[in-house]
């Protein structure tokens, strides 16, 4: 057990009602496995997360225990139920960590293409003093803000201006954090807030440093059937330069 003992959680309490009416995405076969498969993987692949935990509705909580643990057997692998939100889930996860624990990795569980070096670097900024590490990718595309009335009743958008782009990055996951300020995070800022990410949560209490660690487009998140056809092709990508 190293001085920092890193743990994961993964929320995955979604099944994607964009992805389909009656399959969960979670579920569907990426290159011949199942896409939760794929970033548990990822996970266990890098050395220095000791072990993970799995959050999911009580609905699916035992199909995915079954099926990670055949996959992954004798690895340090916990279950529990999440919550009624991301940020619930997350807490339920971060409530059963171990005892030894001081550092936490927050991963989607839709996102199976996750790169070890990826990862490792998320881990080093905190290791190395940072309350967290986010991986985020910069903003390519040209930025417009627009009149908030356009939307009411059918009025078309008209543009107030062009934002300056750079500096805008589109947050990924992993997010790592020092385990005591994530939960006193989680504990400290009000239930009614509106929360998209856990980063977001150390930022309302004005907490950092928080570090970006720049990602990949590849790191996607699978919302559609088609997220899984351009996976599997990044996979046959990679595979292919290994050669």
């Amino acid at each position: 057990m190293s001085p920092s003992a890193c743990w994961a959680v993964i929320p995955a309490g979604g099944t994607g009602s964009r992805f389909s009416s009656t399959q969960n995405k979670l579920l569907a076969p990426l290159a011949g496995k199942p896409v939760l498969c794929r970033t548990v993987a990822a996970l266990l692949g890098v050395p220095d997360i000791e072990g993970i935990v799995v959050t999911a509705s009580a609905d699916h909580l035992e199909t995915y225990r079954h099926l990670l643990e055949r996959e992954f057997p004798a690895r340090n692998l916990r279950f529990t139920t999440g919550g009624s939100s991301r940020r619930a889930s997350v807490y339920q996860g971060l409530l059963a960590l171990p005892n030894h624990a001081t550092i936490a990795l927050i991963h989607d569980a839709a996102r199976p293409l996750i790169q070890a070096q990826t990862i490792a670097q998320a881990l080093q900024a905190v290791q190395q003093g940072a309350l967290g590490s986010v991986v985020a990718i910069p903003v390519v595309d040209t930025l417009k803000t627009v009149a908030p009335q356009g939307n009411s009743q059918g009025e078309p958008l008209t543009i107030t201006q062009t934002v300056d782009r750079s500096c805008f990055w589109r947050a990924q996951t992993p997010q790592v954090f020092q385990l005591e300020t994530l939960r006193q995070a989680h504990e400290q800022v009000p239930q009614e807030a509106v929360v998209t990410d856990d980063a977001q949560l150390l930022e309302l209490l004005n907490l950092g440093p928080l570090h970006i660690v720049p990602g990949e487009v590849s790191n996607l998140k699978i919302t559609t059937p088609e997220d899984i056809t351009l996976a599997e092709w990044y996979l046959q990508r990679a595979a292919y330069n290994r050669q």
